[in-house]
Parts: C-alpha cells; sequence; structure tokens
C-alpha cells in the first residue's frame, strides 16, 4: 500500500510527549505581582522528541498519539488515517514540536514534505533551534468557543494560569502562500490580511483575545515577534484560530499554519 502525508482537519485527541519548561518567581519579572505566584517559560530546546530529516516530529502522523507535554504545559495534536484507492492518506492538526531550519520556498515542490519549517529558520533561540508549530483547522467556528477547539494549550492538567507573552511567527508554507499565491488561494495584494487570534477561556467561558497580524497586506511577517498576552486574565486554557481576507464558502484559503515559541505565564 502507498502512504501520502496531508493536511488533516479532523478534530483534536490527547498524547503524551515529555518536554521541559523555566521556571523563575514570578516577582523577578513582574513587579507587583504576588509572591507565591511563579513564571514558568516554555523551553521547547528540552524536549524529548525525535525528529526525521526534515526537522519534522516521527510521531506526528502516529495515530496512537494525541497530544503532548512541554513540562507542564499540554499541547492538543491529532493524528489520522484512511485508505482509498490503494493509498494510506494521513494528515494531522493541532501542535506539534519541529526544529526544521528549512525557510526555503518550496512552491514548486510538494509542501506536504517540507511543512515542517519556521520563515525564521528556527525557534526564538536561532537558526536550527526547536519551536512549536501549529495548523488550524479551517472548518472550526470563530464565532464562539468550539467544543473542542484543534489548538490548545493548557496547564498542568487544567490548573488557572496567567498567559503574559508568547512570540509568534509564520511557517515558511504560510509565509510564501501569502506571498506568492497557491493552487488554493491568491496572492497577498494591499487590501489582504493574515491574522492569529489568542483566546483565554476560563470555566468554559471565553475571557479574552489577542490578535496577531501575521501578514498586513503584503507585509508579511518574517521575524519572531513578542505578544503581549497579560490583557487576557486568567484562564484554565488557551487557544489559537486563524482567520483571512482570502476565505471561501469552505473557509480560509492560504495554508492554515503558524509558529511559536517561549510562552510564558504565571502560575496561580
Amino acid at each position: 500500500m502507498k502512504t501520502l502525508r496531508i493536511l488533516s482537519k479532523m478534530a483534536t485527541a490527547l498524547c503524551f510527549i515529555g518536554v521541559a519548561s523555566v521556571v523563575c518567581s514570578c516577582s523577578d519579572d513582574e513587579p507587583g505581582e504576588d509572591d507565591d505566584q511563579s513564571t514558568v517559560v516554555l523551553d521547547v530546546a528540552q524536549a524529548d522528541a525525535v525528529y526525521d530529516e526534515y526537522g519534522a516530529w516521527t510521531s506526528v502522523y502516529d495515530t496512537e498519539t494525541s497530544s503532548f507535554v512541554v513540562g507542564d504545559f499540554c499541547f492538543s495534536h491529532t493524528a489520522s488515517c484512511y485508505e482509498w484507492g490503494g493509498y494510506a492518506y494521513y494528515s494531522w492538526q493541532g501542535f506539534a514540536p519541529s526544529c526544521s531550519a528549512d525557510n526555503a520556498d518550496h512552491s514548486n515542490d510538494s509542501w506536504t514534505e517540507y511543512q515542517w519549517g519556521a520563515i525564521t529558520g528556527g525557534g526564538c533561540k536561532g537558526n536550527g533551534s526547536s519551536y512549536i508549530l501549529g495548523t488550524w483547522d479551517v472548518y472550526e467556528c470563530a464565532d464562539e468557543l468550539p467544543d473542542v477547539p484543534a489548538c490548545v494549550i493548557t496547564y498542568n492538567d487544567g490548573d488557572i494560569f496567567t498567559p503574559k507573552s508568547i512570540c509568534v511567527t509564520n511557517s515558511a508554507w504560510g509565509y510564501y502562500g501569502v506571498k506568492n499565491g497557491t493552487a488554493y488561494n491568491h496572492a497577498f495584494g494591499s487590501d489582504d490580511w493574515f491574522k492569529l487570534h489568542i483566546k483565554g477561556v476560563l470555566n468554559g467561558s471565553i475571557v479574552g483575545e489577542v490578535v496577531v497580524d501575521l501578514a498586513n497586506g503584503t507585509d508579511i511577517l518574517d521575524t519572531w515577534k513578542s505578544v503581549d498576552l497579560s490583557s487576557i486574565g486568567n484562564v484554565d486554557m488557551i487557544y489559537f484560530q486563524l482567520s483571512s481576507s482570502d476565505t471561501g464558502q469552505w473557509g480560509m484559503n492560504n495554508p492554515a499554519y503558524f509558529c511559536i515559541d517561549q510562552l510564558k505565564i504565571c502560575h496561580l
């Protein structure tokens, strides 16, 4: 049987790999915070993950894998497989660790083989350093809290925390997809936009949102951008969605990818 790897547009499940985080006193970084709070910073470099020659996580298409843990952070992930015409089609969505340094334009190749890269060529620590790649379910409802959001982060099995900041950038596929266009979307012009929505949830209700421009007209994000999340307040999870001016009957048309690193929270 032949194997093909494709994008996923299915709902999220859960699984586990180990990753470390860095902990320090919250009052060291945030004057006025209570002394019993602590700041936790995501450190993907300590991931207990195996990568292939493309820098992709080798478990990304494992249908038995259903989320991964980074220290006490839990990232949603799901993989699926179906067979048709003698082929096995694999897909995934949610989050995956990556150490790909490939930020080349593969528009003339099969992007599914090269989907793992950040446009920066690595995480915040530099070229080839690890980070988190996200791919969103374009069929997901954006007007209200979905039953099972595709791209979710929780902390310590559902503890309440306060998001402080995060670094974001485009994936290579996302960047070149809006710059050059693809078979499914047009190249962005001056009136186009591509946004990342970071939403906080507490006790089943959305309590805050921060919106980040991944592309504003032809100005396309190609560096790591630090984003202040402190306005979101206390949450028991955050989730991520995308929106675009290039949206049709079946949802957003441009590649539904983004990258994150160095999420910083205060654990209550």
